[in-house]
């Protein structure tokens, strides 16, 4: 199953991470029932299920735009999947391009779903390119 779930965790990504607005339905039915979503680990907390889970994502959809990821290292062992990334947005409000480098843990159920989504990032990196403080990046996740 280890190259199962790798190959799952970069399916998702691609089709997160594409040219116009995913189909957050379609992404958060990725997730089991309980299946939960931390955008950024300790500062927010879990998101649980996957309609939340989409939501969540469409909210972040809102404060940018053209989002690619470009994967630099990704490994599997049993349930779990590590990858090391660079998401590249276009903020909405200033056309400002923003990268970041994130480090992501997916862990996945039985059936092939994720089971949990944490990733790993630095805000002060983000908030810099972004001009704003921790209170607004925290309203825009």
């Amino acid at each position: 199953m280890t190259d199962d779930h790798l190959a799952r965790a970069t399916a998702f990504l691609d089709e997160l991470h594409i040219e116009g607005t995913p189909d957050f339905a379609k992404m958060g039915a990725y997730f089991t029932e309980t299946g939960t979503y931390q955008p950024l680990v300790p500062a927010i907390a879990k998101i649980t299920g996957p309609a939340a889970i989409a939501a969540a994502l469409e909210h972040q959809y809102r404060t940018y735009y053209e989002c690619r990821c470009e994967i630099h290292a990704a490994a599997a062992a049993g349930r779990f999947v590590l990858m090391e990334r660079t998401d590249h947005v276009t903020l909405v409000k200033g056309d400002t391009l923003v990268k970041s480098r994130v480090a992501a843990v997916f862990e996945f159920a039985d059936d092939g779903r994720i089971a949990s989504w944490r990733e790993y990032w630095d805000t002060g990196d983000v908030m810099a390119q972004m001009g704003i403080n921790a209170s607004e990046l925290a309203a825009a996740m």
